[in-house]
């Protein structure tokens, strides 16, 4: 082979190198963008994903809250009414901000679904068609224009959630305070109830004897003939009307014996009165006047000692007096 015609097949195969490399190089780029197109928008689908599943999120939690609103308005109608005080209203409603979660939701799955057909395309051809890279870099521009928004939404969905937690709040103080008021109030009824009934002043006993055409008051045992026994009922304002109450006296002697004339045969000696009556209170102040015997004079034997009247009304002692007879 002479050396034109050697020169001439190195010139070639030069040339095929050459190609082949610059072929090999292209493939080589052209393979190494397929894949960066590919992921890049792999990314932006999961991007959209993770969106989509987060205004999901948002939209589950400001549904939940506006139920709870729901269930707080129907609280609140009737805290407002009671003692505790009106009840700050729990706010207006988020049905727009839920509408407008569920037409971005609506969005997004559109743009997911766009960005699904192009990963399904590259996936099946190993590149991104320059159709397909214009829809990718549109969507990328789509999703940047709306992260903006979303921050937005978040902010809403936090004011929204911490104005429900408020108002949680304010419901449950209401609740504590009208459970409060209502354990008051049927204390104070209760104490009105049983301050509703006469109150008793001060019991005074005296000894009484007959001297000449008067009588006049005596301590001495020997020849008494009667004991007089005086009391106030109280004023008392939380008596509207009329009412009656059974009183009792009990006359104690210095050996515990009980004055009587009906009942001084019962064994039990907590059950033997001296007189028994029923008195009228309407509320205004008056005092009592008693006496034992109420007809006829003491007919047992007076001993010289202490003794002991006693007030009894609705089973309680309301008052007690003592003196002395010499």
């Amino acid at each position: 082979m002479n050396k034109n015609a050697l020169a001439g097949v190195l010139g070639v195969l030069l040339a095929l190198s050459i190609g082949g490399n610059a072929w090999l190089y292209t493939k080589n780029t052209s393979s190494k963008q397929s894949v960066k197109d590919i992921a890049s928008v792999s990314l932006l689908n999961d991007s959209l994903q993770r969106q989509i599943l987060l205004l999901d999120s948002m939209q589950a939690l400001l549904t939940s809250t506006q139920a709870d609103r729901a269930q707080l308005a129907e609280r609140v109608d009737e805290l407002e009414s009671s003692k505790g005080g009106k009840v700050v209203s729990s706010g207006g409603n988020n049905d727009a901000l839920i509408a407008d979660l569920q037409s971005k939701i609506a969005y997004y799955k559109q743009l997911a679904s766009q960005s699904g057909t192009i990963v399904q395309n590259a996936a099946a051809t190993g590149k991104v068609t320059k159709e397909d890279a214009g829809k990718l870099a549109a969507l990328q521009v789509e999703l940047d224009s709306k992260l903006k928004e979303i921050e937005k939404l978040n902010a809403q969905l936090a004011a929204a959630t911490s104005e429900k937690d408020g108002a949680i709040g304010e419901r449950d103080a209401a609740i504590a305070r009208k459970a409060n008021l209502e354990e008051e109030n049927a204390d104070l009824k209760d104490r009105i109830g049983k301050a509703a009934y006469p109150q008793y002043g001060t019991l005074l006993s005296f000894g009484q004897v007959k001297k000449g055409e008067e009588t006049i008051e005596s301590f001495k045992a020997k020849g008494l003939e009667k004991f007089k026994i005086t009391f106030d009922v109280l004023d008392n304002p939380l008596i509207r009307e009329p009412i009656e109450e059974e009183v009792t006296i009990r006359i104690v002697g210095p050996e515990g014996e009980v004055f009587s004339t009906s009942n001084s045969a019962l064994v039990d000696k907590s059950k033997v009165y001296s007189i028994r009556h029923t008195i009228i209170s309407d509320g205004e102040m008056h005092k009592v006047k008693w006496y034992y015997p109420q007809t006829g004079t003491i007919q047992q034997k007076l001993k010289k000692g202490k003794y002991t009247t006693e007030l009894w009304s609705r089973g309680l002692l309301r008052q007690k007096n003592t003196f002395e007879l010499n």
